[in-house]
């Protein structure tokens, strides 16, 4: 091993989206020798693809349960993940089983993966850690969570940070990690209206990013009703009306556009096709997440729904970034 491949780290990043934690350290002036990719979403692989597939030094290992951490143990120096937060998250009425439901029950096998490479790699290597999941998880999948961690890592610590002291929008996480000098994040001051293309807001902040969002027919009322999802206001009158006055003249206004939903393809993104509000573009989305403009954007052969959900379940890059600070020095 040369000088450079001593001052550079061998990354694993399982469930790797669309690969925010490589954003994050290149954010942060770490340097990557390696950076071993498990996703198999394939809009994700198509993002990753576009900005790293010429890239030998990136190195896509498909599904998590196929990955042998004893192949890996040798040369990963550090771990990232972002388990499903599917049966973990407040947001999901539907299937709320925790570490036990279908999808994020994958922590396990991410788990087994750990396990194998620190268990093997050799005695003169530290094994750092960084993992990031839902903050309205049950206090009991967050125990089992720390409490398999800590046999693994004894230096473990658990922060709980919402992206809004970074980020224009509010993201409420809790990150379990060994990596030496952590503090919480200062914060930015920077707000939704900072990041907009044209438009109003009636909010400091974003709501938390989901993978789809309120419809542009009715979906105001589920907006106010259940705080989802981010609607950006054409005049700046209407955003600032109390809530129950924007709910009573919005029926109005969306009558007289002619709007009716899926019927009219919406071609621009920053246009008000029901003559009041509209969603984030994908340029706004990947600011909320403090991700470049047009990382995602740019990326041909993926609809504006799939690059969303990308979005939606990347890390939020500045937090991260702000959290490999501390792998600087060490």
């Amino acid at each position: 091993m040369n000088q450079n491949e001593k001052e550079g780290l061998n990354v694993l990043s399982l469930f790797d989206g669309i690969s925010c934690a490589k954003l994050a350290l290149e954010k942060a002036g770490i340097k990557i020798n390696k950076y071993y990719s498990s996703e198999i979403d394939k809009s994700a692989l198509k993002i990753q693809n576009h900005h790293y597939g010429n890239d030998p030094n990136f190195i896509q290992l498909g599904d998590v349960k196929d990955i042998d951490g004893l192949e890996l143990c040798d040369e990963i120096d550090l771990v990232v993940m972002g388990s499903p937060c599917t049966n973990l998250s407040s947001i999901n009425p539907i299937d709320r089983r925790g570490l036990e439901g279908t999808e994020s029950k994958l922590f396990y096998d991410a788990l087994k993966i750990i396990r194998e490479i620190y268990a093997f790699q050799p005695s003169s290597k530290k094994l750092y850690f960084l993992m990031e999941n839902v903050a309205s998880m049950k206090n009991i999948d967050k125990e089992k969570i720390t409490n398999e961690l800590l046999v693994i890592f004894k230096d473990l610590k658990v922060l709980k940070i919402d992206s809004a002291l970074l980020a224009p929008a509010h993201r409420r996480r809790f990150y379990w990690t060994n990596i030496p000098n952590l503090t919480i994040p200062e914060p930015k001051g920077l707000n939704y209206s900072d990041i907009l293309d044209n438009g109003y807001v009636d909010r400091k902040k974003a709501n938390v990013l989901l993978s789809g969002n309120v419809t542009l027919t009715n979906g105001i009322f589920r907006h106010f009703k259940m705080n989802i999802g981010n609607i950006i206001y054409k005049d700046k009158d209407f955003a600032d009306l109390p809530v129950e006055e924007k709910l009573l003249r919005y029926p109005q206004i969306l009558e007289k556009s002619g709007y009716i939903g899926k019927s009219r393809v919406i071609t621009d993104e920053l246009g008000f096709s029901n003559n009041c509000y509209r969603h984030p573009s994908i340029k706004e989305y990947s600011r909320m997440m403090t991700i470049p403009d047009d990382y995602v954007n740019e990326v041909l052969g993926v609809s504006k729904t799939d690059k969303q959900k990308a979005l939606g379940l990347a890390f939020t890059v500045d937090v991260v970034a702000h959290l490999f600070n501390g792998l600087n020095n060490n």
